[in-house]
């Protein structure tokens, strides 16, 4: 699981050679349209080449 602020924001799979399938929740095919927030971490940890966030983050 994957934590965005205090919820789960989504799920990732690791696979070899680096690849990570993720999959954003309560979206459609437009992350951005429905979760910006969540499709900005995505975006972010991509470009900066750092893993998900996998434990809850304190307010």
């Amino acid at each position: 699981m994957k934590f965005d602020d205090t919820q789960v924001g989504g799920y990732a799979e690791v696979y070899g050679g680096g690849r990570t399938f993720a999959t954003v929740r309560e979206v459609g095919h437009q992350v951005p349209r429905y979760q910006p927030g969540r499709a900005l971490s995505l975006i972010t940890h991509f470009l900066k080449g750092t893993p998900l966030p996998t434990t809850k983050t304190q307010p």
